[in-house]
């Protein structure tokens, strides 16, 4: 099932987040930011556990997704995304990802994203971000 947020969840993305993205994980505050700021647009998949989430504008930029480390490849984050390509139909959704995140890129063009270009030292460590878009289409999901 995918839900809104909720500031219970908390604890369980930083553990998700601690396993996805060792080299630049949101923290505490970073989430309540994401939260205040995306009410709508920020979604978890829930069974059992939370299995993943996702955070993007309605603008169309996909802000971060991420899934549970034993939960990968089992459907989770295409789900997630095409939530955010419902909601955001109509515009083209963009992400960024860092280049030495190989299985990420094939995941988003395995969606239907195209390479656009280059952004140099976009991550706090000075890793480059590939810059990615996917077409718009059909009309947008009501929140």
């Amino acid at each position: 099932m995918i839900r809104k947020v909720r500031p219970e969840d908390f604890e369980e993305l930083l553990n998700i987040e601690a396993e996805a993205f060792p080299k630049s994980q949101y923290d505490l505050g970073q989430f309540w930011l994401l939260y205040e700021n995306y009410p709508n647009t920020f979604l978890v998949e829930v069974s059992d556990l939370i299995d993943g989430y996702i955070v993007f504008s309605l603008d169309g930029h996909l802000i971060s997704t991420a899934v549970r480390s034993e939960r990968r490849r089992t459907g989770i984050g295409s789900r997630l995304v095409q939530e955010a390509i419902a909601h955001c139909a109509g515009k083209p959704l963009c992400l960024e990802v860092r280049v030495g995140n190989v299985g990420a890129q094939e995941f988003y063009l395995a969606l239907g994203f195209n390479l656009i270009g280059r952004a140099k030292g976009y991550y706090h460590d000075g890793e480059d971000a590939l810059l990615m878009e996917r077409p718009a289409e059909g009309r947008a999901k009501e929140s």
